[in-house]
């Protein structure tokens, strides 16, 4: 009953209930034709991602002074016209390099979101009518600078599961049946994390506890040095990612400490096998919150 609801949980923080996931792919799909409309010229696509009440403006910054300047105002008849002429004097493109789409919140009937395009980033609101997400204003900047893409890290960290205790003199035990089956019910409650990596540190308790997870997401398993927690080289590689890292009793809670760049968190009682910690971090902002799952 715990890990279900703290499965619900997860799927309702990430914005990803079953509803969620539709409103949010049909968002994305209309600001994917909000690109290409403009990227190819092509009138169709814009007619089906702008509302006839467009309001479209946006900020220019002056290459000379540095400042931002207001420019041109958009409504829905301009930005038709505007597409329309990138298509007859051949300007369009075919850009995916410079692309992304980022649902930022989604209400009842309303929604914001984030593009990031080849003229600079726009911030857009939306609004649904008979179940069709389309854009109403949009307020943007350009040009496009490369720092302008978001780059949040989020980290799930773990201890491993039960390990055999039957040697006192065995310094890397294999899980016990108990953590076997609470490796593959992390990997049951994370079903709805997409990870990019899996860390492990190279013992066959974390590694084995990794595995489920690992499997789940297509992805072979890291290992990394406990003694050299969060290194350069490692914050470089998980740098936008999403990464589950499995640890140890001490090592977990000081590698969310260092993370954090803060003491937070102490060393994990030796009968818990049980904490989950999220650590997100951000240009501007480092968060971390523990979670106990049985």
């Amino acid at each position: 009953m715990k890990s279900f609801l703290f499965a619900l949980f997860i799927a309702l923080s990430l914005n990803i209930s079953a509803q969620d996931t539709s409103d949010k792919s049909q968002i994305e799909a209309t600001l994917n034709s909000y690109i290409d409309a403009f990227y190819k010229g092509d009138t169709t696509k814009l007619k089906a991602a702008i509302k006839p009440r467009l309001n479209k403006f946006g900020y220019w910054q002056n290459e000379t002074s540095g400042d931002y300047e207001y420019y041109a105002h958009m409504d829905y008849e301009k930005a038709m016209a505007f597409v329309q002429k990138m298509k007859n004097e051949g300007k369009s493109r075919d850009e995916n390099k410079i692309r992304n789409v980022e649902v930022l919140d989604i209400g009842n009937h309303i929604a914001s979101a984030k593009v990031t395009a080849a003229w600079g980033i726009d911030y857009v609101l939306l609004s649904k009518d008979e179940g069709k997400w389309m854009i109403e204003q949009v307020i943007w900047e350009g040009p496009y600078q490369k720092n302008t893409l978001k780059e949040t890290t989020t980290y799930y960290l773990i201890r491993h599961a039960e390990k055999d205790q039957s040697d006192k003199t065995n310094r890397d035990p294999h899980l016990i049946e108990a953590g076997i089956k609470r490796a593959n019910q992390w990997a049951n409650v994370l079903k709805d994390v997409t990870f990019d990596m899996v860390y492990s540190s190279n013992y066959n308790r974390t590694k084995e506890t990794a595995a489920p997870t690992a499997k789940a997401n297509n992805v072979e398993v890291s290992f990394y040095d406990p003694r050299n927690l969060n290194s350069e080289k490692f914050q470089n590689t998980t740098k936008g990612k999403t990464v589950l890292v499995v640890g140890h009793s001490n090592t977990t809670p000081m590698f969310v400490n260092k993370l954090l760049g803060k003491k937070k968190y102490d060393m994990i009682a030796e009968d818990n096998n049980s904490n989950l910690y999220i650590v997100t971090v951000s240009k501007n902002s480092k968060t971390a919150t523990v979670l106990v799952v049985d």
